[in-house]
């Protein structure tokens, strides 16, 4: 059959260049040769770009979304709805790779291999030891897909219990930009100043969206001397909206990009 032919020619283009060359539904069509045998799957494959908009989305749905789409059954959609996790487990295991986080650099890359694929917002810390190893990292919350709920008491509670000097916290947000909110700060002004009474300096706090993450310590919210937030976080919600977005510019990166973010320095952490 002509379908079978196409199926053969996607594999064998895909072993000579990779999927560089791919179009999005190309991609799609590739995937689902291995879960609906015998069918042309091109028509399936446009219809989940039409259904939800890119192939992002797609690979974001959930299997009962997926299966709402003509032609993709339960093996077709539990397929495609792992790719996303998938992926976040490779990056979590790539970065597990790297014991130690000493600069901006590794710890926006580790951060961002947490959010994967996520639809809901989590809160995460990020324990480290005297030596900037990662002691554990720690799932303190899950909220929806715009909130996530944390208490400044479980982050203390799950650094004390594992004796850690230092600490990053991370959360995404799924539905919108990193940029962050005046409870974004205001949490992270909490933790901070409750974090350096018991000895833990808090390094950074980095918010990962789809398309990019943002850094307070890169955007001057979190001192670098001594881990407390700055007057600048504390006035955040005071200064004019160009200040504000000043602040946000300087901490933002692409996803996957930090062109700036060097070797660290003997003695600093950024």
């Amino acid at each position: 059959m002509e379908h079978d032919g196409h199926r053969e020619r996607l594999r064998q283009r895909f072993r000579r260049a990779g999927m560089d060359a791919f179009a999005p539904h190309e991609i799609l069509e590739l995937l689902l040769t291995y879960a609906i045998p015998r069918r042309d799957v091109k028509p399936i494959a446009y219809a989940l770009i039409d259904r939800f908009g890119s192939l992002h989305a797609v690979f974001q749905a959930t299997a009962e979304e997926l299966m709402q789409v003509n032609g993709i059954g339960e093996s077709a959609a539990v397929l495609i709805a792992m790719m996303a996790p998938l992926f976040r487990a490779y990056r979590q295991s790539a970065a597990q790779d790297v014991p130690e986080i000493k600069n901006g650099y590794q710890a926006v890359t580790y951060c961002e291999s947490l959010f994967e694929g996520e639809r809901y917002e989590k809160f995460f810390v990020i324990a480290l030891d005297a030596r900037m190893r990662r002691i554990n990292t720690i799932l303190i919350s899950t909220g929806d897909v715009t909130e996530v709920r944390v208490y400044a008491r479980h982050v203390i509670s799950a650094l004390t219990q594992c004796s850690a000097t230092g600490a990053v916290i991370t959360h995404n947000h799924p539905s919108g930009t990193a940029q962050p909110s005046a409870e974004d700060i205001m949490l992270t002004n909490a933790i901070g100043h409750l974090l350096e009474g018991l000895g833990i300096r808090l390094y950074d706090h980095i918010i990962v969206s789809t398309e990019e993450s943002f850094s307070f310590h890169r955007g001057g919210l979190i001192g670098a001397e001594d881990g407390r937030i700055t007057q600048a976080a504390q006035q955040f919600e005071k200064v004019l909206p160009a200040v504000q977005q000043q602040i946000y510019q300087a901490g933002r990166m692409n996803r996957g990009e930090c062109r700036q973010c060097g070797p660290m320095e003997e003695g600093e952490f950024f």
